[in-house]
């Protein structure tokens, strides 16, 4: 009886271990299950090179080609104003009239006597004629002769003088309608109609030029001599012109690129700097005279550099990072230090090289030390969402898309 007892209890206690560790082992698959979904999945991509040419930045400020202060030539009431202050004139467009009657009237005395000294010339050369013929058969002496032909060149003489006076009223008469000398933005007036002008007035109004337009720096003896061996003298022989970028005040990178046509011939003995010039196109007049920009300086010479994607890099306190695996797909910050950006991709200075791996997306699910899940990046269900929203699933590689 007592072994029946015995044996009873020994299968109930077999169950009840056989139903603890059938729990223990669900909850174990049921914990690795989700911890295999809460793994982050993530793809990989290989550091590549590209052909990028050094570059050197300095603060800019953008100047006019031209910079005029309209001015009076001639004196006289200022009649009208044919232009809205801040409009954009072009060049020979009418923008001041002067009272032009005083000199419409000089215009008119200067040919009625350029038309008398015709008249005289006209009787002198006949009076010429006569004594030329009279004196060649001794009718009239040669004293007579020689006051005619004195008389002729003195009237011919002065049909030149009236002819110039008359050039020279119709040049101060021309001056009562002042036109704009360049194309460019006027500013506001300074004189208003119904005033008294002189030359002494001063300016009426100024205008500046806006297409093309210069962008002005300067650069260290140190940068300027790297610049010149890397750029300016292979350049001067393959006659290439040096291009420049610049950055706006909000950060934004302008559309069009510019060409240096201009560096100092010495370097200031105060600042140590030399100053240089680039020029842009500027057709919808985004820049404006007088705004600072930062200028990015290219060379024509290009190096191949390690680049990353931005969208791979993270930053905490100590500096940029990028996550790599180690043999057991752990993730690691491996920390880089970049020299600058080339379209969506970091320019890779120390840290990593071409040819190495490291997670390209995904990269915010992961955490230091922990487990990650590779997949290639075809299958990865993130870039197959950017495909289906119709998103590049990678940073597109800069190829200078730039407007030159």
């Amino acid at each position: 009886m007592r072994k029946k007892i015995g044996l009873a209890i020994l299968i109930v206690a077999l169950m009840v271990f056989a139903r603890f560790a059938y729990v223990k082992f669900t909850e174990a698959q049921n914990a690795k299950g989700r911890a295999a979904a809460m793994m982050p999945v993530v793809s990989l991509d290989t550091v590549k090179e590209e052909e990028i040419a050094n570059s050197i930045e300095a603060p800019g400020r953008i100047a006019a080609k031209y910079s005029v202060d309209i001015v009076a030539k001639v004196s006289g009431s200022l009649l009208k104003k044919h232009f809205m202050e801040g409009d954009y004139v072009k060049q020979g467009q009418l923008l001041f009239s002067i009272d032009p009657q005083e000199y419409a009237i000089n215009v008119n005395k200067a040919a009625a006597s350029l038309q008398n000294a015709q008249a005289v010339a006209f009787r002198a050369q006949k009076d010429y004629e006569r004594a030329k013929e009279l004196v060649a058969n001794d009718f009239i002496a040669k004293s007579t002769y020689d006051q005619n032909l004195a008389e002729r060149n003195v009237a011919n003489a002065n049909i030149k003088s009236a002819a110039a006076q008359l050039s020279d009223a119709k040049r101060l008469l021309s001056y009562t309608k002042i036109t704009a000398p360049v194309s460019g933005r006027i500013g506001m007036v300074n004189v208003t109609e119904g005033n008294y002008i002189t030359a002494q007035t001063g300016s009426l109004a100024r205008l500046v030029s806006l297409d093309p337009i210069y962008v002005t720096y300067s650069l260290d003896s140190k940068q300027f001599n790297q610049l010149r061996d890397d750029t300016i003298l292979p350049t001067v022989k393959q006659n290439e012109p040096i291009r420049v970028q610049i950055i706006l005040p909000d950060g934004t990178t302008y559309e069009h690129f510019g060409a240096e046509d201009f560096f100092g011939n010495e370097i200031s003995q105060t600042t140590g700097s030399i100053p240089l010039r680039a020029t842009f196109k500027n057709p919808d007049h985004v820049l404006i005279p007088g705004d600072f920009v930062k200028v990015k300086i290219f060379s024509n010479t290009k190096h191949k550099k390690p680049v990353v994607p931005q969208a791979a890099v993270l930053q905490d306190s100590t500096g940029r990072y990028v996550y790599t695996l180690d043999e057991n797909n752990k993730a690691i910050p491996t920390y880089i230090t970049t020299e600058g950006e080339f379209g969506d991709y970091f320019i890779i200075k120390e840290g990593l090289k071409a040819g190495d791996k490291f997670v390209a997306t995904g990269v915010i699910k992961v955490m230091p030390g922990l487990n990650v899940k590779v997949v290639p990046m075809e299958e990865n269900p993130e870039v197959q969402a950017q495909k289906a929203e119709g998103a590049p699933a990678e940073n597109k590689e800069a190829k200078g898309t730039e407007k030159e």
